[in-house]
Order: structure tokens, then C-alpha cells, then sequence
């Protein structure tokens, strides 16, 4: 595929997340996507095959957009917590710079027209969680963080508070008077969730014997990014 074809067929993967994000798997219509992107609906089913396989390409663009790139999660310090302030900002910026992805995903979680409970794996998501594993253990070693708590422990405080501002802005703004998406509260959502993660990591509630919060599937053979470094099987 040539880089004008990348192209055009890029620009109509984005259209469609935005459309499907808006109205849904049902309500979104292959013909306002070909009239937005400026690709024939033939192309279009050429393609993608039909509005099925258009939605799982619309998906996949979401989740590589919600995903920090490798290069902003490289630390300038070796300080466990200004290496999780860092990261949290990172992952936390990332998101809520791409509300219509956020959309697509709780979408998807509530109605499942992609299936993604029941399928493999739609994207590789190690570089989310490989550096905040390696904070932690470094944080661990030198007694500033308590043990038990892995890389998705913190990634589900991060994700929960992001998407919290994108799904319940309209409710916050109703009963609260308070706009989520103002710029004054992008930043003060930012603080919380950069304060509650360190709370959450240097509280004096103790140590866990687990390492994990959270479990894996008991079908799964994926041993996830933290048993992978605690096994020492990854190299920094």
C-alpha cells in the first residue's frame, strides 16, 4: 500500500472512530463516513470489507491513541516519584487529548458490538505498564513504596479518573457546577489523580503479600508485564 493510499485510507479509519464514537456501532451510516473522508463507499468496502471491519480498524485507532508513545515515557530521573509524577502525566495528558477514542472505548465496554471481551488481544499495551513496573520496583526497593501493587493497580486509578471527565461531565456540570472540561479542571483532574496514585503507593496501610491488586484471567497464558520483570525475563 502506497503512502497516499495509507493516507487516505488513514483519514477514513479517523472519520469513523469520530462517527462511531458519536452515534454508535447501529446509527453510524458507511455513506456519511464515505462523504466525510472523502473515500467512495466502494473503496471503502474494498477496504475494510463492511461496516463490521471498518468499526474493529476504528478500534484498534482508538486504543493506539489513548497509548503514550515510547519516547515520552523515558525518565530524567532516577527518583521513583518524580519518575511516577512523570508517567502519570504522560498517560493522563495522552488520554484526555483524544475524548472521541475515550467515547469509543466505553462504548464498545457497554453494547460489545467488536467483541473484545472474547477476543485476542487488539494491541500490544506493554509500553504502558514496563515503565511504571520499573518505578515501582525501583520505589519498593528504596522503601518509598509499600509492595503488592503492580503497574495495572495504577494505570486503573489513572484510566478511571480520565475517563470519569470525559463520561460524567455532562452530570458534574448538572448537579455540581462544576465543567470537567474546562481548562482549569484538566489540570486540577491532573493533580488528583498524580496525588491519589503517590497516596495510593506510599500510604502507610502496609505492605501486601500479593503483587497485584487486580488478577489475571485464569484462562489467560499472558503472565503480564509484572511477573515478567519479577521473574527478571525483561531487561532495562
Amino acid at each position: 500500500m502506497n503512502a497516499s493510499v495509507q493516507s487516505e485510507t488513514a483519514r477514513v479509519v479517523e472519520t469513523a472512530m469520530v462517527q462511531f464514537s458519536e452515534v454508535g456501532f447501529d446509527e453510524a451510516k458507511i455513506d456519511t463516513i464515505a462523504q466525510e473522508s472523502g473515500m467512495s463507499k466502494r473503496m471503502i468496502h474494498y477496504h475494510f470489507g463492511d461496516k463490521k471491519g471498518l468499526y474493529m480498524e476504528a478500534l484498534k485507532l482508538a486504543i493506539a491513541q489513548l497509548r503514550p508513545e515510547p519516547q515520552d515515557m523515558e525518565l530524567e530521573s532516577t527518583v521513583p516519584v518524580e519518575g511516577v509524577r512523570k508517567v502519570v502525566e504522560v498517560i493522563y495528558r495522552r488520554i484526555t487529548s483524544h475524548p472521541h477514542a475515550v467515547r469509543l472505548m466505553v462504548l464498545e465496554n457497554l453494547f460489545g458490538w467488536g467483541g473484545m471481551n472474547d477476543s485476542a488481544a487488539l494491541a500490544d499495551q506493554s509500553i504502558v505498564l514496563l515503565q511504571m513496573d520499573k518505578l515501582l520496583m525501583m520505589g519498593q526497593d528504596a522503601g518509598a513504596f509499600r509492595s503488592g501493587i503492580s503497574a495495572i493497580d495504577v494505570y486503573s486509578i489513572i484510566t478511571s479518573i480520565c475517563f470519569h471527565r470525559t463520561v460524567y461531565s455532562a452530570t458534574f456540570n448538572n448537579l455540581y457546577s462544576i465543567n470537567l472540561m474546562d481548562e482549569a479542571n484538566l489540570d486540577g483532574n491532573l493533580n488528583l489523580v498524580i496525588d491519589t496514585v503517590l497516596a495510593f503507593l506510599t500510604s502507610n496501610l502496609g505492605s501486601r503479600d500479593e503483587m497485584s491488586y487486580l488478577k489475571l484471567r485464569a484462562d489467560s497464558n499472558d503472565k503480564g508485564a509484572s511477573s515478567a520483570i519479577y521473574d527478571n525475563e525483561l531487561e532495562f
